[in-house]
């Protein structure tokens, strides 16, 4: 009987020790606040940034791995070491109000072992305008037109993702200009707000990019053909808006065992220095006009590593070799090739790698040469 009673004990013992420590093995993630607001900014004034506290209520160390922004315009950085029980890190969210006038809402996704899913912070405020200069704001023309920039990158979309992104557009001619848009991607939502504009007068271009509609991953570029008409001038100019986006893996839905199985992408470099570029018929051989040099991936993970797209938008660069699937152990060599005679002075160009590597989906390669 008093053997029954001491086993008895020492299996309930046991069971309550288990449970303790199953109980003691889980990360919690809370902040001080939810929703800062940053009151009236001028956008003159440039960035804003605020620090969120981030506590780590649970058990277990708690490790975020990543933080995305609503938008372009807002830039999340995060403490990256794991965060003891009962310790506390930071998030720290810049926005950029540059031509953003007006009421702002943003929010950041964090991920981390903390929660199921993501944690939601945001921040708000309102911006003032900072008078217009024009060689300031607007340094880029289609004729009369000065825009703000025309160019458009999302440096990474999910594939579930639309994202929007405004471009402030100014008549600085003598006459009243009427905007037109040329056929655009179905992907790509294109509203020219107000499509006159009499002299002076400051418009905007809004784009929303549906990521799901593009149906595959890896970047993608596009390009928004204008035509700006004098009115009672009879005369036209066309330009472009150029659209890049990157779109990657959906990387939210990976358990802690997945990402532990994840493949991982290692260059061999993120610089390709082609240095001063030979002459034809100088003394270092040109093959077929081109100079080319390499840059290695090796996946040193644990699954298959997939290369959505290795591209460079700057079309003086060639891309060749490689491959799309690498296996864990494996090397593709990719070819990186310029052509001297189209580089006339400098080149300074990115090679932008795609790929289903969740701690870096996105690589960029810088690829530089002299005349």
């Amino acid at each position: 009987m008093l053997n029954m009673k001491r086993l008895s004990f020492i299996l309930c013992s046991i069971f309550l020790f288990t449970a303790h420590i199953a109980a003691q093995n889980g990360a919690q993630i809370s902040a001080d606040e939810l929703t800062y607001n940053f009151g009236t900014i001028a956008e003159a004034d440039g960035p804003a940034s605020h620090t969120f506290e981030i506590k780590n209520t649970g058990d277990g160390p708690l490790v975020i791995t990543r933080v995305t922004a609503s938008c372009g315009c807002t830039q999340p950085e995060w403490t990256k070491e794991p965060i003891a029980p009962g310790k506390t890190g930071n998030v720290k969210v810049t926005y950029n109000p540059k031509g953003r006038p007006g009421p702002f809402y943003k929010t950041v996704s964090i991920f981390s072992n903390g929660k199921k899913g993501s944690y939601t912070l945001a921040i708000k405020g309102n911006v003032t305008p900072k008078p217009l200069i024009p060689l300031m704001i607007f340094p880029y023309s289609i004729g009369d037109l000065k825009m703000q920039t025309k160019t458009i990158l999302y440096s990474s979309v999910r594939p579930d993702e639309t994202l929007g992104e405004k471009i402030n557009v100014k008549n600085e001619g003598k006459t009243t200009l009427t905007i037109r848009q040329g056929k655009v991607p179905h992907y790509l939502t294109v509203e020219i707000r107000p499509t006159q504009l009499a002299p002076d007068e400051v418009g905007e271009i809004t784009l929303l990019f549906d990521a799901k509609a593009v149906k595959r991953k890896g970047r993608v570029t596009t390009e928004i053909p204008l035509t700006i008409e004098s009115i009672g001038q009879k005369k036209e100019v066309d330009g472009k808006i150029h659209v890049a986006a990157n779109i990657i893996d959906n990387f939210g839905k990976l358990t802690a065992a997945e990402k532990a199985q994840a493949p991982v992408a290692q260059l061999s470099g993120t610089l390709l220095d082609f240095g001063k570029l030979p002459e034809k018929g100088g003394f270092i051989p040109l093959i077929g006009g081109k100079v080319t040099g390499t840059v290695e991936v090796t996946n040193t993970g644990k699954s298959p590593l997939i290369i959505h797209s290795f591209t460079c938008d700057d079309e003086r660069i060639d891309i060749s070799g490689g491959k799309k699937e690498l296996k864990p152990g494996t090397t593709a060599t990719f070819k990186i090739s310029v052509r001297p005679k189209e580089i006339k002075t400098k080149l300074e160009a990115l090679v932008n790698i795609v790929c289903n590597d969740p701690n870096g989906p996105v690589r960029l390669v810088k690829v530089t040469a002299e005349k």
